[in-house]
């Protein structure tokens, strides 16, 4: 059984016995509370989704009609899945400033009025449940992005879809994540293809054929480790040297020393940009030669401007946008530095393209759950007609430019 098909079978369970509090028996009539007023629950109508099928319609009592209220306020409302609290609520954050200026330029220019609602799903499964049952049943938000940590994205998304809530999910590594169901898009190149991007640019664009490797024993970067080292030998190349870090790790001296010593043509190294903070260092007082090969976390203004004076010459998997993203994304850079004085990190540039993803949806096709869901899913199936094999830029003078391969 592979590791996605153990997902597949696993978080489904997991979703269903958290779901279980939540199943109780409908209270005796009597004064209605402030959570469950409001109009009746009628779920959306199914909605042709891309190639003639229908988009089945959620389970009865799950989507809520909208509220029909006199009263000012915004036409429609984006939930914000993401930690917001323990280790990664500094991305979280970041995320959310990305979709809050999403939001401020597209109503800048003559938008409709979107209210962004914040829910910190702690980055744990049953925080990500309790999340978005609040986002649906009390602020009924019309879809939902974000999805940081791979465990209770699935989880959120198997509630949305169950629920008929669109959910945009664009930084958690999960490629199968859209095979949950009609409501679910995930944006991203899987990180074992863009490992194996990596090994055929070295070997089929570089002649580079004595690869090494520095990666950690968990998570992506094993992952991306694996599939590269895979892809070389197949491509008629050879590891030289490979290292595996603990977590935690700090010191990469002696490991970045060993990788020396084999002297290899071209270095991969799946690691995060934390942590390359700690592997620079070594990698300049060992004065490894080889060409670094990185991944999309180093596509980072932030990271960029701190540590590309290092890594010159180095290789990054590109985001994958097409010119109208890398205008807009200009744009969202300009309008962070002037409010935060520093460049975005990834995490706020992600929220900045889901919120627009998003923004256009409603622009093209309404706010209403079942016509987002169409929209949405014509254009995720638009954007992957038109994606190859990732590309690759090259580090010079501290940002990216475009890499002509030979």
């Amino acid at each position: 059984m592979t590791l996605g098909s153990a997902k597949l079978l696993f978080l489904p369970l997991l979703w269903l016995v958290a779901c279980q509090p939540a199943r109780v028996p409908a209270p005796s009539p009597g004064p209605a509370s402030p959570a469950t007023t409001g109009a009746p629950a009628t779920p959306p109508a199914a909605t042709p989704a891309p190639g003639g099928a229908a988009a089945p319609t959620p389970k009865s009592g799950s989507a809520k009609a909208p509220r029909e209220d006199a009263s000012p306020g915004p036409e429609a409302k984006i939930g914000v899945l993401a930690p917001f609290s323990g280790p990664y609520a500094g991305h979280g954050r970041a995320y959310l400033d990305g979709v809050n200026l999403a939001v401020e330029a597209a109503q800048t220019a003559g938008g409709k009025a979107v209210a962004v609602v914040p829910a910190d799903d702690k980055a744990l499964p049953e925080g990500a449940l309790i999340a978005v049952r609040r986002l649906d049943e009390a602020e009924k938000v019309n879809c939902i992005v974000g999805g940081f940590v791979g465990g209770p994205t699935w989880v959120a998304a198997l509630e949305c879809n169950w629920r008929g809530v669109p959910f945009l999910a664009n930084v958690a590594h999960e490629p199968e994540l859209g095979s949950i169901g009609p409501w679910i898009f995930h944006e991203g190149a899987p990180p074992a293809r863009t490992a194996q991007a990596a090994a055929e640019l070295a070997t089929f664009e570089l002649r580079l054929f004595r690869a090494a490797l520095l990666f950690p024993q968990e998570g992506d970067g094993r992952l991306q480790a694996s599939e590269f080292s895979a892809r070389i030998a197949a491509l008629g190349g050879r590891i030289v040297a490979s290292e595996a870090f603990a977590p935690g790790t700090t010191d990469f001296t002696a490991p970045v020393r060993r990788l020396a010593g084999a002297n290899p043509d071209v270095l991969y190294l799946p690691i995060d940009t934390e942590t390359m903070r700690l592997v620079l260092p070594a990698l300049v007082v060992e004065g490894l030669e080889a060409r670094l090969i990185g991944v999309a976390a180093w596509n980072s203004s932030r990271f960029l401007s701190q540590c590309g004076g290092d890594l010159e010459g180095a290789l990054v998997p590109d985001t994958e946008l097409g010119g109208e993203d890398r205008a807009a994304l200009g744009r969202f850079e300009s309008a962070y530095r002037a409010r935060h004085g520093e460049a975005p990190s990834r995490f706020a540039a992600a929220g900045y393209i889901a919120g627009q993803r998003v923004l256009e949806a409603m622009a093209a096709r309404g706010s209403e759950r079942a016509a987002l869901q169409a929209e949405l899913a014509a254009r995720t199936a638009a954007r992957r007609a038109q994606t190859t094999a990732p590309r690759f830029l090259v580090v010079k003078q501290g940002a990216l430019k475009s890499f002509p391969t030979p």
